[in-house]
Parts: structure tokens; C-alpha cells; sequence
């Protein structure tokens, strides 16, 4: 299992350089205050739009605000995120992998994979950096913020 516990504390020092509080960071990333407090309290990991829009808003790596990371790419462009089950087949393929491969070496359940394929669920925060480890890739990778 991946450990995120550094995500609460990027995420603070992030907000206190751009001197910003829980009620304007869930403003602007279009998310619940207290979604953002439990963040910030080690409670919870937001789910994949969310963790886009933090990324996004802050313009660094998704992999650094999850503690995957020691670099923020601070400053670096980014690409669009594309539908996740679009991209996610792309990734697969170019890692030489098959969903049967994920599903048996990995361990990621089929229907699991396949709402993910089919774009009609959307990761966790720790399951994209379980998918990104287990393809030996970036989550901004991954996701498609990086080519």
C-alpha cells in the first residue's frame, strides 16, 4: 500500500505560500470547505477531480502534493487531463501491460479496471498511486498531465 501521510502537510505548505485559508482554497478548486480540513487533517485523500484541481490550482505535480515526489515541478506547463479511462488504456499499452497483467500481478480487481476503462468510475487518490507504481509511471503521467 502507497503512504500518502505527506499530502496533509504539501498541501498546508502550499496554501500557506500562496497565504490562503480552507474556505478559498475549496472556492476555487470547487470543492466543500470541510473536504479541505479533512485534508488538512490527515482524514481523508480527494478523489481524482479534486486532486486535479488542487494540482491545477497550484500549478505543481500531482505526484509532489500526494508525497510521491520531492519536486513540485513549480512553474512547469502541463497538459489537460483527458478522459482517465482514455488515457489509462494509452498507458497500459504504452507500458506493456494488459488489463489481465493488472488484474493478476497487480492485483486490481477486473470490474475495478473496467469502470476505470470505461470511464464510468474515476480513481482514488491512493488508487491512482497504486496504478502509477504498478506501471512504473507518474501519476501526472498517468492522468495525462505529462506526455
Amino acid at each position: 500500500m502507497i503512504n500518502l501521510s505527506k499530502f496533509p502537510l504539501r498541501l498546508k505548505e502550499l496554501m500557506d505560500e500562496r497565504e490562503i485559508n480552507a474556505p478559498t482554497l475549496a472556492r476555487e478548486t470547487g470543492t466543500d470547505r470541510t473536504n479541505i480540513t479533512r485534508y488538512l487533517n490527515g482524514e481523508r485523500t480527494p478523489r481524482f477531480k479534486t486532486l486535479v484541481n488542487i494540482a491545477e490550482y497550484f500549478n505543481c505535480s500531482a505526484d509532489y502534493l500526494l508525497g510521491l515526489s520531492d519536486y513540485s515541478n513549480d512553474g512547469a506547463v502541463f497538459l489537460p487531463v483527458p478522459p482517465f479511462g482514455e488515457r489509462l488504456k494509452y498507458v497500459i499499452k504504452f507500458c506493456n501491460f494488459t488489463q489481465y497483467r493488472l488484474q493478476r500481478e497487480k492485483h486490481f480487481a477486473g470490474s475495478v479496471l473496467y469502470g476505470w476503462l470505461s470511464g464510468k468510475k474515476l480513481p482514488s487518490a491512493e488508487n491512482l498511486a497504486e496504478l502509477a507504481k504498478a506501471l512504473d509511471c507518474s501519476v501526472d503521467f498517468l492522468i495525462g498531465r505529462e506526455s
